[in-house]
């Protein structure tokens, strides 16, 4: 609690330890399992390098790549010492959790981001990878089941497998929603048909889909095609990746098929989405005068799909919220601090975030609260062990 305010951080992190999957995938993949590479979560699968260093500066020396990585270590430890100290376990995610004021926390992974991050990795291999840290992941909670709260990984590389991973980390870990990058992977979009299976266990089962971009993996991305310098293709692959998964999954008509299934966009502020779900919404209207034929798998404009199903979350100095609830409400809009990642406004992310201007404490409650139990379909849950 946050002066006053209940807090729940709906897209939160963990920092994996080194060994998870050498301790946790099934003995016939360990030999193939992910590898971390440094603290930039960059990893290796399978002898496939993923978010190395070259794909974020192809220019890259060792000895430049290796400042890079002693930069991003100095800043973990500057930033999370107790934590870095602690390795990131799960009394060190508590601990920040009350020095920060959160609550109840919805847990994101890190290398887990990247692990399966490639169409070359065989669908087998990454559904394995994918158990293991959901195995591992629910014994991060145990921690503290109440305020840790898991968020699974899914393989999209086998839909079926996927589905069935749902199906058993609702049933054996208690978890309430599972992730996916909003990439595609062997080239299929999110409204492939392949993945109805896949969307029919997580709608059946009640749990929630966080979508969450990061890093540059061996993948598809917005802007990838055209900008090499870093700097500029993050700025494009977070929200621009969102955009297209938002397209697909409501104008591809995923949302019409499945109206029971919960949708979060994580990880790229909210600014984007006034515009993008007007912009479907004019298309909608101008393809049924037209009979473009996309506009038909839907039963009513693109907009009311997203109040019905889905939620973005807001960073903690996020500019445009003002302006994103005049045009579209308060009630679909989450809050998150990204810790403990080093962009993280750590320790004054719920500080930024209540003193933003223009937005009423009503929202602001109703954002830091309401609004994800809502999205991971929770009850409130009381008491919370931790500090008044």
């Amino acid at each position: 609690m946050k002066r006053g305010f209940r807090v729940i951080d709906a897209d939160a992190h963990v920092i994996e330890p080194s060994d998870l999957w050498s301790r946790y995938i099934d003995a016939a993949y360990r030999e193939r399992a992910p590898r971390h590479l440094n603290l930039a979560f960059s990893v290796v699968t399978d002898g496939i390098a993923i978010n190395t260093p070259d794909r974020w500066d192809p220019a890259a020396t060792p000895a430049r790549a290796e400042h890079r990585n002693q930069r991003i270590q100095a800043t973990f430890a500057e930033i999370y010492p107790e934590a870095s100290a602690r390795g990131f376990d799960g009394v060190a995610q508590l601990a920040g959790m009350d020095v920060e004021g959160v609550d109840l926390a919805f847990l994101y992974p890190s290398f887990g981001l990247f692990a399966i991050a490639s169409s070359e990795i065989e669908p087998a291999l990454a559904s394995a990878i994918a158990r293991a840290y959901n195995d591992w992941l629910a014994d991060f909670c145990a921690a503290d089941p109440t305020r840790l709260r898991g968020i699974g990984m899914i393989a999209p590389h086998d839909p079926a497998a996927a589905a069935a991973e749902v199906a058993r980390m609702g049933r054996q870990h208690g978890f309430v929603g599972a992730f996916m990058r909003p990439n595609p992977i062997l080239g299929r979009n999110l409204d492939d048909p392949a993945y109805d299976p896949l969307w029919h266990a997580l709608a059946s089962g009640g749990l929630a889909l966080g979508l969450h971009e990061g890093g540059m993996p061996p993948l598809p991305q917005a802007g990838a095609d055209r900008l090499t310098n870093a700097e500029q293709r993050h700025i494009c692959s977070h929200p621009m990746e969102q955009m297209v998964a938002a397209v697909s999954l409501i104008y591809g008509g995923v949302l019409e098929r499945f109206p029971e299934l919960r949708v979060a966009f994580l990880e790229s502020g909210c600014g984007w989405l006034p515009f993008w779900l007007e912009r479907m919404d004019d298309h909608y209207e101008k393809g049924l005068q037209r009979d473009f034929g996309a506009a038909k798998l839907l039963a009513m404009p693109p907009s009311e799909y997203f109040r019905r199903q889905c939620f973005v979350s807001a960073d903690a100095d996020e500019a445009m919220l003002e302006q994103v609830i005049a045009a579209l409400g308060d009630e679909r809009i989450v809050f998150s601090t990204d810790y403990p990642h080093p962009d993280s406004k750590y320790p004054h992310a719920v500080d930024a975030f209540l003193a933003l201007g223009g937005v009423s404490d009503a929202s602001k409650r109703r954002i830091l609260w309401d609004n994800p139990l809502a999205l991971y379909g929770i009850e409130a849950p009381e008491p919370l062990s931790r500090m008044a």
